[in-house]
């Protein structure tokens, strides 16, 4: 049985089937519908494909343009590598430069030592592997190891030469002045001897204090020293035990506080020590054998110390320049410094005067306003009387040398503080003083004090300006170092530092 494709009818033969489909009207008409449907089907399957075929062109085409680099036009497989192609590419990040596109330029990183440019997020591991990098750093490294291999030689040789010289020194330095220091002794002695019944006689006098009791003060205070053993064992034990780096990095100063802390005073906390004349470098101190030293320049104490602390300090610049080779400047300074404390000691006596001298400031309680003298108050004729004692070091010293030509002149003995002032870890921004009438003046700032101070010394300050213009000029040219000129616009800042040095070195 066979069944017509196109009617459905049924047939007994194929050949009586094929006779139907050629000949029968009805089923040739049904043939002729479904062959145009087929065709219009055909039609509008081509049609759909031609569409579908466009729409991946367009597509295809649009994927093109975003693969492609906006400044090369070099086309790329995926958005990751055209990112790496315009962020670390060279001759297209030239391309980018030469267009200004800060978009991309400025959201790069450029490595200092290769100057090659990546993202942030591919820098850090660039910056692991940059073979420069790791090259300079392993040459700093080297240059760091050979000077401090020549910091350790040179040490080594500036002991022996020093031990040479100190031995030299010392046998030319005892002929000269062995014969001051037995006659300054024998006199001292018999002062002392006599210092307390005089003094007590002076005391009962209802007048104010006159240098010579002052002077009978100082030898008592001599007197009442303690013994100072500068044996070379007791003093390497010092150094090495207490030296610290904070004391390094404070070059002289911090080497004038150790010693003066751990070494110059008692289990009171007494200097066994006294300064009595800042500028001159007079210092006195009683021997182990109960004798009476003056110590010119403090000679005898830096003779002791300064070979323990060369040498720690040695050891301490090599350590911190092995950890912070980055502060090379500053250490190889202070090391310079302490090895200059035996032939230019001022900044560490200086700080030891401060710390052992007698201080330019009395305790308010010691003022006696019913018995108030021209030599406790501070007026505009008696700084203009001290101006005389201004030099050319002071200028050059800047606001340090003028702060040290106030406190050791024209305000010395005459400042006054509380009685627990030393005690306070934060000093009052204020300077107190007695004016004409004996009335206690609390200057805030210290402001009105500076300005009489500046103005009494102007005079004397210009004749030595003018008297030693080529040396300022050559050292401002060299050092760029200030010092306070009149009417001068930098004045304020000038004054505010040497303020801060009075007040802080009462």
């Amino acid at each position: 049985m066979f069944q017509c494709q196109f009617c459905s009818n049924i047939f007994v033969t194929k050949k009586i089937l094929n006779h139907h489909q050629l000949n029968v009207k009805y089923c040739l008409k049904i043939q002729e519908v479904k062959d145009e449907a087929n065709a219009k089907a055909l039609v509008e399957a081509e049609e759909a494909q031609a569409r579908a075929k466009k729409v991946e062109t367009t597509k295809l085409q649009q994927l093109t343009s975003v693969l492609t680099c906006q400044f090369c036009n070099k086309q790329f497989k995926s958005k990751y590598v055209l990112h790496i192609h315009q962020t670390q590419s060279k001759y297209c990040l030239k391309i980018q430069e030469s267009q200004n596109s800060c978009e991309i330029i400025e959201s790069l990183v450029t490595c200092q030592y290769c100057k090659k440019t990546s993202s942030v997020s591919n820098f850090s591991k660039h910056d692991i592997i940059c073979k420069k990098k790791i090259k300079f750093i392993n040459d700093e490294n080297n240059r760091l190891n050979q000077e401090i291999s020549m910091l350790k030689l040179k040490a080594e040789k500036d002991e022996k030469d020093q031990e040479i010289t100190m031995l030299k020194m010392k046998s030319e330095k005892n002929e000269e002045i062995s014969l001051i220091y037995k006659e300054s002794a024998e006199r001292d002695r018999a002062v002392a001897e006599k210092a307390q019944t005089a003094f007590e006689e002076i005391a009962k006098q209802p007048t104010y204090q006159k240098n010579s009791t002052k002077n009978i003060q100082i030898n008592l205070m001599i007197a009442n020293l303690k013994p100072l053993d500068l044996s070379q064992s007791r003093v390497d034990s010092i150094v090495n035990e207490n030296y610290t780096t904070n004391d390094f990095y404070e070059g002289q100063k911090g080497a004038a506080k150790l010693i003066h802390k751990h070494l110059l005073t008692d289990e009171n906390d007494d200097s066994k020590i006294l300064c009595t004349d800042t500028e001159r470098g007079i210092f006195h101190h009683i021997n182990v054998n109960g004798e009476h030293v003056v110590d010119y320049k403090n000679g005898h104490l830096i003779n002791s110390v300064h070979e323990p602390i060369k040498r720690k300090a040695g050891e301490i610049a090599a350590f911190e320049l092995a950890k912070n080779p980055e502060m090379i400047t500053v250490i190889t300074k202070n090391v310079k410094s302490i090895n200059e404390i035996n032939s230019k000691p001022g900044l560490f006596n200086r700080q030891m005067a401060q710390l052992t001298g007698k201080k330019c400031a009395r305790k308010i309680k010691d003022i006696d306003n019913t018995k108030i003298s021209v030599d406790e108050i501070i007026t505009k004729e008696w700084l203009l009387e001290n101006s005389k004692f201004l030099k050319i070091e002071h200028i050059l010293e800047g606001p340090e040398g003028y702060a040290n030509y106030a406190l050791m002149h024209p305000l010395n003995d005459r400042l006054l503080i509380d009685d627990d002032y030393y005690d306070l870890a934060v000093k009052p921004p204020f300077l107190k003083y007695l004016d004409i009438k004996g009335n206690i003046i609390t200057d805030h700032g210290g402001v009105a004090l500076s300005k009489m101070i500046f103005e009494s010394i102007s005079e004397q300050n210009r004749i030595l300006v003018e008297e030693h213009i080529d040396i300022l000029s050559e050292i401002i040219d060299d050092k760029e170092i200030l010092y306070y000129k009149p009417r001068s616009a930098d004045n304020k800042i000038f004054e505010e530092e040497f303020m801060y040095l009075i007040m802080n070195n009462l």
